[in-house]
């Protein structure tokens, strides 16, 4: 095949002003990061789980991903949480005879048959959720990686290599193949699993099925959430005599009295944050794991729901959107995390709407037909927990490495429990190397106050312009709606040191330290796979995006993050004609 060729690249300019040394007795909280020993980030770090199965909601709702667009999704999740524990990938549907075997093997306080169940009519009554359309999402969505959750309770280890060689025949990356969804919650006497050995041991047939399909594939196993009592299940699969994986998958939902405050709940929450987050990683799953073992964490929320989709408190507030920036940002600075994300990108944590149109599709199934749902009014719109992360994820996932960065002891505390003992502080920030050209400070402000605070980068203050990008507010149970009242927006303002911290707020300050040149670019041909050719920047990672006609929407099909100036791409996509582009996210 033979096209054209044709290249847009799009440059940011800005300037960098000389440091002065920070003065000496200053009062405004320090926050100072140097750009020596930084930590690699994965492309990609921050995400969600998309969860539609149970809804009116498409993939292919442009309307939607116009939404999810703004959240900078680094990676989704197909097909999504407790609802895919019947669901057959192969034909998009909720098969009734696996909600029945989940009905019988699930515990007596499980409610995922109730759930699977509720998914039958809506996928009937919508034509199904495939994962050919799933991955037209993740490109749209900027090429936004693709974890793929393995139904390992109802469907077959023949399934599942069937769905790697699936993926692979079209052309469609999946970073990484979860076995089961939570499974330690279906583990004891005539349920799926006894223990965690039991689980491995049915495991090992799925993850060879996709091995044998692609010896590179990443297998992640769960471990059991941090907030569940006992370390059984871990410790079964930390004692394994024959470890099959090369990742090790969480859920993170922490478990608080029903009858709490929402102070009471921050405060709690801020405790998981400062004890939970990175030193869950560095003193349970290290120890229990290989050295070079990779972590992801692929649903988590500032508190569980019901189970059956609903949300409580912090979840979708203003709050909830601190605590998700931050529980992502801390993370962020263990090398050996490959993604983290919270649950999930529509409904109050992500994109909300009014309306999920459930009724719709399930009456069309009723009556034995199929309805095309997009463009009914959902009425969309960002939640405030949502629109908290969308200024961190921002950043998050273009960047390359995190700067070692540190809080001045004199920035004011909140408290981390309920008996007036535990304190931290109420900012928490965290410097990021940009993949193109520009560095990030992102801050969390938990605080009722705001805070000045006095940028240095290696012990000098830095005087250039900052772009500021926040959500803040003086509430911070807060929540969003459709039509807005007192919604939380993202704002955006110019400012330089000393720079306030709004109260309860998620802050992006960003400047340009590299001006990145057009590259020289050119496109060579062996049998089908074409060679993008260029001389550019090794520290700047360009999106490769490809259509078929002008003017038309991009589709991201590769990234390009090397030293060399050689980037291989395969393009699934067939035509007599097709465009390329370089762009800088």
């Amino acid at each position: 095949m033979k096209s054209r060729f044709f290249t847009f690249l799009i440059l940011v300019a800005g300037c960098w002003f000389t440091p002065e040394f920070q003065a000496l007795g200053d009062t405004n909280v320090v926050v100072a990061y140097s750009t020596t020993n930084s930590t690699p980030l994965n492309i990609g770090f921050a995400g969600f789980t998309a969860e539609l199965l149970g809804t009116g909601m498409e993939y292919g709702d442009t309307n939607m991903q116009h939404y999810a667009a703004q959240l900078s999704p680094g990676w989704l999740l197909f097909p999504g949480g407790t609802s895919g524990d019947a669901f057959c990938w192969s034909n998009g549907l909720t098969e009734t005879n696996w909600v029945n075997q989940i009905g019988m093997e699930q515990g007596p306080n499980s409610t995922a048959s109730n759930l699977c169940a509720t998914c039958y009519l809506s996928l009937l009554g919508k034509g199904g959720a495939w994962f050919t359309n799933f991955a037209a999402m993740a490109a749209n969505l900027n090429g936004a990686n693709i974890i793929v959750c393995i139904n390992g309770f109802t469907d077959t280890n023949t399934s599942a290599g069937a769905f790697a060689a699936f993926a692979l025949a079209n052309h469609i990356h999946v970073a990484a193949w979860e076995l089961c969804n939570e499974p330690y919650l279906f583990q004891g006497a005539n349920e799926f699993f006894t223990n965690g050995t039991d689980y491995a041991n049915k495991m090992l047939p799925y993850a060879n099925a996709i091995k044998a399909v692609d010896s590179n594939a990443v297998i992640a196993v769960f471990f059991s959430d941090p907030a569940r009592p006992g370390l059984s299940w871990d410790n079964d699969l930390s004692n394994y005599p024959t470890p099959y994986w090369n990742a090790v998958v969480y859920h993170h939902y922490p478990e608080f009295p029903t009858n709490s405050s929402f102070d009471d709940l921050m405060a709690m929450d801020n405790g998981v944050l400062f004890s939970n987050t990175t030193l869950y990683v560095t003193n349970i799953l290290m120890p229990r794991t290989t050295t070079n073992m990779q972590y992801l964490c692929t649903e988590f929320n500032p508190t569980e729901g019901d189970g059956l989709g609903a949300q409580y408190p912090p979840t979708s507030t203003l709050y909830g959107g601190i605590y998700g920036a931050e529980y992502v940002m801390r993370l962020s600075t263990i090398q050996q995390m490959k993604f983290v994300g919270s649950y999930q990108l529509v409904n109050g944590s992500g994109v909300d709407s009014t309306n999920q149109f459930w009724n719709t599709v399930d009456h069309a199934a009723t009556n034995n037909m199929v309805t095309n749902t997009i463009g009914l009014p959902f009425g969309y719109f960002l939640s405030a927990q949502g629109s908290a992360e969308a200024v961190a994820y921002w950043a998050i996932n273009r960047s390359t490495a995190v700067y070692p960065t540190t809080v001045g002891t004199n920035c004011p505390i909140v408290p981390m429990d309920t008996n007036g003992i535990g304190f931290m502080p109420a900012l928490y920030a965290q410097a990021y190397q940009g993949s193109n050209g520009k560095r990030y400070v992102l801050l969390t402000n938990k605080g009722t106050n705001p805070i000045p605070v006095r940028i240095t980068e290696g012990g000098f203050v830095l005087t250039n312009q900052f772009l500021e990008t926040y959500v803040t507010g003086a509430d911070p149970t807060a929540v969003n709606s459709n039509p807005p009242t007192n919604n939380i927006f993202i704002e955006t303002d110019t400012v330089t040191n000393t720079v306030m911290i709004p109260e309860y707020s998620v802050v992006r300050l960003e400047w340009t330290v590299l001006n990145v040149t057009n590259p020289v670019v050119g496109i060579s041909f062996t049998n089908a796979s074409p060679t993008l050719q260029w001389l550019g920047l090794s520290n700047v990672v360009y999106d490769v995006q490809s259509t078929t006609n002008l003017p038309k929407s991009w589709a991201t099909v590769g990234k390009i993050s090397s030293t060399n100036n050689n980037f291989s791409f395969t393009d699934p996509n067939t035509g007599s004609q097709r465009f390329y582009q370089l762009v800088v996210p």
